[in-house]
């Protein structure tokens, strides 16, 4: 792996490093004040701003702006990406045939360039899916309630399915509604509906299971008189992996 990286490039030197750098299989970025032209399915035009761009040898192209995880022009992999001198300014081109794509970035001023020489082969492996989540579950009723047990798993109702209907110790039916992530007022929602279905049984328990929840949604949960659990097994920790007891199964 190495990176080399021009402050201020001119033209020339910006034109030399996109094209070798991609030619060589070079992750090339760029950082400069831009605007961008785009024709294919539509047609669109942004105007001057500072913007990152990221070219990489499989013919993506990502035109970043300050704010926002997502990119605000692209290209996707399967095209070229390319670079030429014009009146002293820099363009970049990404294209492809089907459909046809253009996207034009014209640098007014470029602040910086950066040839990475990435070497990444690894293949990203998930974790603490919620598939794990319902097999841990579904193993160990327990570590949600003393006494619970699973009667089914993925049970079908005309609002969709529940992930879990259990009894309780006393022999109360319990929906259960598992999410992966923090749960929101969107699943409370979810979990009432499921729990609307057996309305005519006054001891029916409603539970959402997830790794964490605000206070609002704790609130609204006990506000409707259902239950929230931390199932903290299954929370990301700083590093972004996953402390689940799967080797219990």
């Amino acid at each position: 792996m190495a990176a080399e990286h021009y402050d201020s490039p001119d033209a020339e030197t910006l034109a030399n490093v996109v094209e070798t750098g991609l030619h060589e299989g070079a992750i090339v970025t760029l950082q400069a004040e831009c605007e961008v032209e785009y024709d294919g399915r539509t047609s669109g035009y942004l105007g001057p701003g500072d913007r990152l761009l990221v070219c990489k040898p499989d013919g993506t192209l990502l035109v970043h702006q300050p704010d926002g995880h997502k990119p605000v022009n692209w290209m996707p992999a399967g095209g070229t990406v390319s670079a030429r001198e014009s009146d002293g300014d820099l363009v970049v081109v990404a294209r492809r045939v089907n459909p046809r794509e253009r996207v034009e970035v014209r640098l007014i001023d470029a602040y910086g360039v950066t040839r990475y020489d990435a070497d990444d082969a690894a293949e990203y492996e998930e974790s603490g899916t919620e598939d794990e989540m319902h097999a841990y579950i579904e193993a160990h009723p327990n570590e949600l309630e003393d006494g619970l047990r699973i009667v089914e798993h993925e049970r079908e109702t005309k609002y969709g399915f529940i992930d879990f209907f259990a009894t309780d110790a006393d022999g109360n039916p319990v929906v259960i509604e598992v999410k992966r992530i923090q749960a929101t007022l969107n699943h409370f929602d979810q979990l009432k509906r499921y729990v609307s279905l057996y309305e005519d049984n006054d001891e029916v328990r409603g539970m959402l299971v997830a790794p964490s929840a605000s206070e609002r949604v704790r609130r609204a949960l006990r506000d409707s008189g259902l239950e929230f659990v931390e199932l903290a097994e299954f929370d990301r920790d700083a590093t972004g992996t996953t402390d689940a007891k799967l080797s219990d199964f």
